[in-house]
């Protein structure tokens, strides 16, 4: 790719009108060619919240007639998309200045690579009660990002993190006809980049391709999500020969955790919340009362393993065979 590519923005959206808005309005004060949005399932208000970037002559709306998940929002925003590059973009990530730009240079010089961006945890200076899981969430991010500074193309594509992340569309494509997307809860942006590890895309990673991710849960949330996060292991896994060994991880007890890992098992083995589940969400929320954060991220973290072993025991129950 010899001249400078054209970029396509693609934004997933569900149930963020709120925020979508505003979060738009960065992107659209970017130097991009296209803004592709697609709103996953009909949002009540759309057109109104909508209304001042759709007035933009490089926006685009696409609309799902229902929920489908995320990995098939953003599958139909790439295939919808004209452009020589698709940045894919979650819909809670502030585009920084320049963000754009060094996503359009690094493509071309690498028209078989894709990239991702670097998009830290906005953290408020003073947390707040219930912040454990976005507190918990940048720690992994940015310990994640240490290892993609010294990392090759297979050690970033195999970890592939999404919500600033660029793909020649034409790659995009190659990776779609191995394998078509499927609808996964969790990991949609992992299955992608493992489909382009198995086509030899490179990978780059550029800290000043920058954005900054407004996450926010609270425990509920959290606690679903991690559910949903072990059902996604599980579907991975009947995709997958070999999944990268954090995966597994989420979903086994270590031998080392003792009594704490066998009450961890206990809520995993169990369909719905039990009264260990109960006690340690309620000593969560004293301890935000306290602001004991050491102690509160503890029970987080235990209760992401659980509900993660949850979901995936479940998901197994339902569908017994996988190809690892």
């Amino acid at each position: 790719m010899s001249h400078l590519p054209t970029i396509s923005v693609v934004v997933p959206s569900y149930r963020r009108l709120d925020r979508l808005s505003d979060m738009l309005d960065h992107w659209l004060r970017q130097d991009l060619d296209e803004l592709v949005v697609v709103l996953d399932g009909p949002h009540d208000g759309a057109e109104a919240a909508l209304a001042r970037a759709t007035a933009d002559p490089r926006m685009r709306l696409i609309t799902l007639p229902e929920n489908r998940g995320r990995s098939i929002a953003r599958s139909v925003g790439l295939e919808a998309a004209t452009c020589d590059v698709v940045l894919v973009a979650d819909d809670d990530v502030l585009p920084l200045e320049g963000l754009v730009e060094r996503h359009r240079a690094f493509h071309a010089e690498h028209p078989r690579s894709a990239l991702l961006g670097y998009m830290p945890v906005r953290l408020t200076p003073r947390r707040g009660r219930d912040e454990a899981a976005t507190r918990i969430y940048a720690r992994d991010y940015e310990n994640q990002v240490a290892v993609w500074r010294t990392g090759d193309a297979m050690t970033l594509l195999t970890s592939f993190w999404g919500g600033n992340a660029s793909i020649p569309r034409d790659l995009y494509r190659e990776a779609e006809a191995y394998r078509p997307p499927v609808e996964l809860g969790y990991n949609e942006d992992l299955d992608l980049g493992l489909r382009l590890a198995a086509i030899g895309a490179g990978a780059g990673f550029d800290e000043r391709a920058a954005a900054r991710h407004l996450h926010t849960r609270g425990i509920d949330a959290f606690v679903a999500e991690c559910v949903v996060r072990g059902e996604a292991v599980a579907d991975l896994e009947d995709l997958w020969p070999e999944l990268p060994g954090q995966l597994g991880d989420l979903v086994v007890v270590p031998a080392t955790h003792g009594r704490l890992g066998r009450i961890q098992q206990h809520i995993g083995d169990r369909d719905t919340p039990g009264t260990s589940e109960s006690i340690i969400r309620i000593a969560y929320r004293v301890a935000g009362v306290f602001r004991a954060w050491r102690l509160q991220d503890a029970l987080a973290r235990f209760l992401r393993r659980a509900m993660a072993i949850r979901g995936y025991r479940l998901r197994r129950a339902l569908h017994p065979t996988s190809v690892g």
